[in-house]
């Protein structure tokens, strides 16, 4: 897993239990097959070295992490799979509009 992907997830999920909605969570990928994650408070827009726009594959914001948090009671067992797995398949829907979560 790419070290962006893995820092955006662990931040997530860190968020999600503790329930901490003081950021929103970005995943960006450059031109260069990098992806970069970024927590800020306001929004976040990121570059590529040319100065184009960076792609955006993953946005993270404080109401998914509520709801994330409320269904964790459902999980207890299990907290860091399911989590892992939501968030995996969070990121496929999020960069393919024809996938159904």
């Amino acid at each position: 897993m790419n070290n962006g992907k893995e820092a955006f997830i662990q931040a997530c999920t860190d968020a999600i239990t503790t329930l901490d909605t003081s950021s929103t969570h970005y995943l960006y990928e450059l031109k260069s097959g990098e992806q970069v994650y970024q927590a800020r408070h306001d929004l976040c827009f990121m570059q590529n070295e040319d100065g184009s726009p960076a792609k955006l594959i993953g946005l993270f914001e404080p109401s998914f992490i509520r709801s994330y948090h409320v269904e964790l009671s459902n999980h207890l067992d299990h907290v860091k799979t399911w989590i892992n797995q939501e968030l995996e398949e969070f990121l496929i829907a999020f960069n393919n509009p024809d996938y159904e979560f």
